[in-house]
């Protein structure tokens, strides 16, 4: 980051303009008695002092920082410390942020099992995979609590395989790793 170089005052002109108003302040004051020598004499002292370092004291600007280069990847850290924060609102819903994925996500599984929500019969087809309670949870509007959206994702989770899919028909879908816990 560089600096923005401010002309300075020539040396010589700064201590004509400050120097000789405080030597003449001086004399003056000495003259009409109201210092003696030496206090005028530190009065001009501390007149040019201060108006020396004033004079070198930046006048505040700065240059900007240079923006910072976001590369956006799916998936990276920004996006789940963003989905982290815009899980649950002030009152204790779930987002709107995360609501929108959850149906997206459920959206995409139940395509795969060749149904569609928006679909005449995409609905009852979908009560028939998930349950009626999933199929309305992800359909209405209405604020919708943590434990619903577990449900709804468990449902995902234990719902069979489809034509489509890629996982094996006869794999279980809770199978878990040797040697972990079961939540």
């Amino acid at each position: 980051m560089t600096r923005k170089h401010t002309p300075r005052t020539p040396p010589l002109r700064a201590l004509l303009t400050v120097g000789l108003p405080a030597l003449a302040a001086c004399v003056a004051l000495t003259l009409t008695g109201v210092l003696d020598l030496l206090h005028a004499a530190l009065l001009v002292v501390v007149a040019g002092t201060t108006v020396a370092l004033w004079r070198r004291l930046d006048d505040g600007e700065e240059t900007p920082w240079p923006d910072v280069v976001h590369d956006r990847r799916e998936g990276a850290r920004n996006d789940v410390s963003e989905l982290g924060w815009a899980t649950f609102t002030r009152s204790g819903a779930v987002g709107d942020r995360v609501l929108r994925r959850v149906r997206d996500l459920a959206a995409d599984r139940l395509a795969e099992r060749g149904v569609d929500l928006a679909a005449p019969g995409g609905p009852a087809a979908a009560a028939s995979l998930l349950g009626a309670d999933v199929v309305h949870g992800l359909t209405t509007s209405r604020p919708v609590s943590r434990g619903e959206v577990h449900r709804w994702l468990d449902a995902l989770d234990a719902m069979p395989a489809g034509p489509h899919s890629s996982a094996p028909s006869d794999a279980p879908s809770t199978a878990r790793p040797e040697g972990r816990p079961e939540r």
